[in-house]
């Protein structure tokens, strides 16, 4: 089916960093030299974004918005996308991948990126959200304040040690979440409550209420920062301490926080699981990229299917999600990781990172989001809507001020109305 003479050239979008020499950017340029030279397949990446610029442009080439261009061939993207520009361009992978293919996939992974029994996205390289912490400040503030690494096991903790942290270091935040959508849908669930209702969020459940009004009271003291752009950013500019994000956040901290004043300290980073609330269960949100290819030709099926079962070959998985932040997507790679065989790392951060998703593995339930067309624009309008009445709200205060069980009620339906 293919001509090593004629080479088909498939163009890829991705989120794997925008390094010229970036992992997945490697992985690419060894599949070009031989298994694409042998077999005539020529991958060109034209795009590395992030997963929040590549969904929009995604959608937006999809839609045909002006000035957007044309779709790649192939890309690496979340499944809300699928549904953002219609599970129905895709192919499925099924056609090109046997059952028995399959099977070796971690069984989640897979179910994560079906849809209607069509297999839309091959999953690649898999994340969980994690807490990051400045370990640099936070074990000299811990020797002052008595708060301890098991405190941050909880979101009770958490937002006690928020408090102390803002008097004790003059008025800083002390945590900041890269996605507030997920931290009330995951804690909604954990706490057994019902987050959604159909392809809406469900505002009279009382544990999504719970768990809000405990992030806005901190919110609202100061303990939460309330910048935009990515916990990373904020952890190294010394404006939090600690930061809830994607396990492959690691791959973008630097080695040393930088203040405003350009003096600059180590950042020696701690990683642990996302905190639960006390009463809650054990539950970690299960998010990562997966390969989708734009319906086209059987030639080109083809060589975008050799393409995907070579990036998902444990050889080449493991080395390339390790060196990420990600973890691998078929069970034999994955369960080498939970029995504490991991690469020899020579970070210690990248050790302590793997340690936590291995322990996450073994005592978390993983919960995926739903699914429909209108999930990428929630999740974005929720984090941006919160922030900026939090952030109206915070400026009106006086730091002394009580914030009352009537205040934060208020609160909560301006949230409520605005979002709707």
């Amino acid at each position: 089916m293919l001509d090593p003479q004629k080479p088909v050239t498939l163009t890829l979008w991705h989120v794997f960093g925008a390094q010229t020499d970036g992992p997945m950017n490697g992985l690419v340029a060894r599949f070009n030299r031989t298994v694409g030279r042998e077999k005539g397949i020529v991958v060109n990446v034209t795009a590395v974004s992030n997963s929040t610029d590549i969904h929009f442009a995604l959608v937006a080439a999809a839609k045909k918005y002006p000035g957007a261009g044309s779709l790649p061939d192939m890309f690496i993207t979340y499944p809300k996308t699928v549904f953002a520009i219609g599970p129905e361009r895709l192919m499925n992978w099924k056609d090109w991948l046997p059952e028995e293919k399959r099977l070796e996939f971690i069984s989640s992974f897979v179910e994560e990126g079906t849809v209607d029994g069509r297999l839309v996205l091959l999953p690649v390289a898999k994340s969980l959200n994690v807490l990051f912490i400045n370990a640099t400040i936070f074990d000299q503030f811990a020797m002052e304040s008595g708060v301890s690494y098991d405190d941050l096991a909880t979101w009770e903790g958490m937002f006690a040690a928020a408090t102390r942290y803002y008097k004790w270091s003059g008025g800083k935040a002390f945590f900041k979440y890269d996605d507030w959508l997920h931290y009330s849908m995951l804690n909604t669930v954990s706490l057994g409550g019902n987050f959604f209702q159909g392809e809406k969020i469900n505002f009279r459940d009382e544990r999504f209420r719970k768990v809000w009004h405990r992030l806005a009271e901190s919110a609202l003291s100061g303990g939460v920062c309330l910048l935009g752009g990515y916990s990373t950013t904020a952890m190294m500019t010394g404006e939090t301490l600690c930061g809830v994000g994607s396990t492959a956040s690691v791959l973008y901290f630097k080695d040393t926080v930088t203040y405003p004043d350009n003096t600059t300290i180590p950042l020696r980073l701690k990683i642990l699981p996302v905190p639960t609330f006390q009463e809650g269960r054990l539950l970690a949100v299960q998010r990562g990229g997966g390969l989708g290819v734009i319906k086209s030709t059987p030639q080109k099926e083809y060589a975008a299917s050799i393409f995907g079962r070579w990036l998902t070959d444990t050889e080449n998985n493991v080395p390339f999600v390790t060196a990420t932040g990600y973890s691998p997507v078929k069970e034999d790679a994955h369960m080498a990781l939970v029995k504490e065989d991991w690469p020899s790392f020579t970070s210690d951060s990248y050790k302590d990172l793997y340690k936590t998703i291995s322990n996450m593995h073994m005592q978390h339930s993983f919960y995926v989001p739903p699914l429909f067309e209108g999930y990428g624009e929630m999740e974005r309008d929720f984090s941006e809507l919160q922030r900026e009445i939090f952030s109206k709200y915070r400026k009106s205060l006086r730091n002394d001020a009580q914030i009352s069980p009537e205040l934060l009620h208020s609160i909560f339906q301006e949230f409520e109305q605005s979002l709707d």
